[in-house]
This record gives structure tokens, C-alpha cells and sequence, in this order.
């Protein structure tokens, strides 16, 4: 069942927010600690080979922050383009389990240059993408539906866990995707059961100058919020309206409380654009963290812009439908 979702607000940061801090696990467990319960969830964008912000493995973070929270939603960062989407795939399962299905996966496509330098941080790789633009929009398109096809290689009812006769799967409801794309090719199935949520929410973020088929293929779209909302809302529509991924927009935080408040006033007006919430970039947490969860999410309340965080599944914060198995329904 779809739950009907409100005027959204979550937090991004990237996994190298605790900056020089050596104790990086007070850092995070603190800050997950203030943020449970103050929106409804948490991207981590994952920076590797950025110079000077590479920081620890997004996904690897979500897995250890998710047991010490026990509400907000974590959209974990991959950055598609260098990692094997069966490891990015098993790791986001894994997280949805963790998190009692709260996950979901921010999916990244690197630019040329955050390519060049990963493909030196790496080393010379099969199956590695070109670094042209369309290479890269292609490869972060096929891995991104690779992740989802093996989410669902697992039907629901595949686990048996018989102790008499021994058996822990079925065999005949694990499921080969059989994916072959340019630059790499997956059998399947996923060493991992079916995530909770059956497909966690999918995530990327979009500019007018980027190619639209990632964004096309995302449950959840971030574009920044002085972007046309209803122009970019009509762009991602697939079959129709109301068939396109659902926008969040982007706001960067700023010192004076007010002013957020009314960049978020002005988003939720242009709802009826398409804007399902918004997302406040946290660039420096160590002194935002206070004033935004102390200040202006009390604020935000108080004045009737956003509600208190809704719980359940991820997919049913953002109004998405349940996740029906594609081999399942092919069987």
C-alpha cells in the first residue's frame, strides 16, 4: 500500500563531513543522533578520488550509522561509475536490513575529471567506462538496473530455512538477470535476499546540463531550487503525468534562520509544480548542526511548512507504490 507522502525534509552531507576530526565515530554517532527524528532523511553523497574531500565508503558509513538511528531514512552514495554495481547492490540490501527497510542508494555519476582521477586512484580496470560523457551517462544507466534487477533475483518467499530437510533457499525463486551492457556484463542471482522494501529508493541528483535518462530511471530526483520546478518536472515525466520520479529541491543552509524559511516557503509553494520537499545541504556540520536542528526545524514547524517525520519503509515516505518483483510476476 502507498502511503500518502507530506512536504519532505531531509539533510545531505558526504561522507567526509567529520573533516580533519580524528574521532570520527563521535562525530557521526552524534550527528545521527541529532538528526533522528528532525526530518524524514539523510543522503550521503560519497566522494572518492575528490581531492581533499575523499573521505570514508558512503555505503560502508549508511551500514554503520543505520543500528544507531531509529527513524530517518539514509540514501546511501555510490559513485556508479567505478563500483561493481553486484557489491553496490548487496551493500544496499544489506543496509535495508539494517535499518528495518529505511535505505536507499544515491546514485552517482561521476564527472570526467572525478573519472580520470579514480581511474589513477584504481588503476587500469576491465570494464571500466570511457571517460567521455556519454560513456559514462550510459555505464551509470546500465549499473543502476543492474542493482535493481538483482534486488528483485530473490522473490520474497525464496528463503525456506528448513532444518529437517536442510534446506535454506528454493532454487527454482532465485532468479539469472542475465544483464549484458557495453562495458560489462552480470549473471546473477544476488548472494542476498530481497531487501525489505523489496526495491530501495533510488536516488540521483540532476541539472538541466545532464543527460536525463539516470534521472528518468530514479525514484527521487534533487535539482537545485532555483531551478523551474514545473519545467523540469515536465521533462522527467516518462508515460504521463504524475509518472516521473519525484523532485526534491536543493537548498543550501545559511546562517540567518528566516531566510531558510522562506526559501522553503517558496519551494513548498511551488508543490503544485511538483516539488515533494526539500533537501537542506549541511556543507559545514560541525557549526550548522545546532542552529538547524535547535532553530530552524522547530521553525519550520511552528510555522506549519513541514511535519514531524512520518516513519515507516523509505518508498512510503515519498508516496511510492510497493516494489513488485519482476521475475516473480514472470514466472
Amino acid at each position: 500500500m502507498t502511503q500518502k507522502s507530506t512536504f519532505l525534509v531531509g539533510f545531505g552531507l558526504h561522507a567526509g563531513s567529520h573533516g580533519d576530526d580524528p574521532d570520527w565515530r563521535g562525530f557521526w554517532s552524534g550527528l545521527i543522533g541529532r538528526l533522528d527524528g528532525a526530518a524524514e532523511f539523510l543522503t550521503l553523497e560519497d566522494r572518492f578520488a575528490d581531492p581533499g574531500r575523499d573521505g570514508l565508503d558512503a555505503i560502508l558509513l549508511a551500514n554503520w550509522l543505520a543500528p544507531r538511528s531509529r527513524d530517518i531514512g539514509i540514501i546511501a552514495g555510490a559513485p556508479l561509475n567505478v563500483l561493481e554495481p553486484f557489491h553496490v547492490s548487496t551493500a544496499i540490501a544489506t543496509l535495508d536490513y539494517v535499518s528495518g527497510g529505511r535505505a536507499g542508494l544515491l546514485a552517482q555519476r561521476l564527472d570526467q575529471q572525478r573519472s580520470l582521477d579514480a581511474g589513477r586512484a584504481i588503476g587500469a580496470l576491465k570494464g571500466f567506462p570511457a571517460v567521455d560523457p556519454p560513456s559514462l551517462d550510459r555505464d551509470a544507466l546500465a549499473a543502476a538496473e543492474v542493482v535493481r534487477r538483482l534486488w528483485d533475483s530473490w522473490e520474497d518467499d525464496a528463503v525456506i530455512r528448513d532444518v529437517v530437510s536442510q534446506r535454506y533457499v528454493d532454487g527454482e525463486k532465485l532468479h539469472y538477470i542475465d544483464f549484458q551492457g557495453a562495458d560489462f556484463r552480470v549473471l546473477g542471482p544476488s548472494i542476498t535476499p530481497r531487501p525489505p522494501q523489496g526495491q530501495p529508493l533510488v536516488a540521483t541528483s540532476w541539472t538541466a546540463e545532464a543527460d536525463l535518462a539516470l534521472a528518468r530511471a530514479a525514484d527521487v530526483v534533487f535539482v537545485p531550487a532555483a531551478s523551474d520546478l514545473a519545467g523540469i518536472v515536465a521533462k522527467l515525466e516518462g508515460d504521463g503525468p504524475g509518472t516521473g520520479p519525484k523532485v526534491i529541491a536543493d537548498l543550501h543552509v545559511k546562517p540567518d534562520v528566516a531566510d531558510v524559511a522562506d526559501l522553503i516557503a517558496a519551494a513548498k509553494t511551488s508543490e503544485t509544480q511538483g516539488a515533494h520537499g526539500v533537501r537542506l545541504i549541511l556543507t559545514d556540520p560541525h557549526r550548522q548542526i545546532a542552529p538547524v536542528v535547535d532553530a530552524l526545524v522547530p521553525a519550520l514547524r511552528a510555522a506549519g511548512l513541514v511535519a514531524q517525520p512520518s516513519g515507516g519503509d523509505l518508498r512510503s515516505r515519498f508516496g511510492l507504490p510497493a516494489a513488485r518483483n519482476r521475475y516473480a510476476a514472470a514466472a
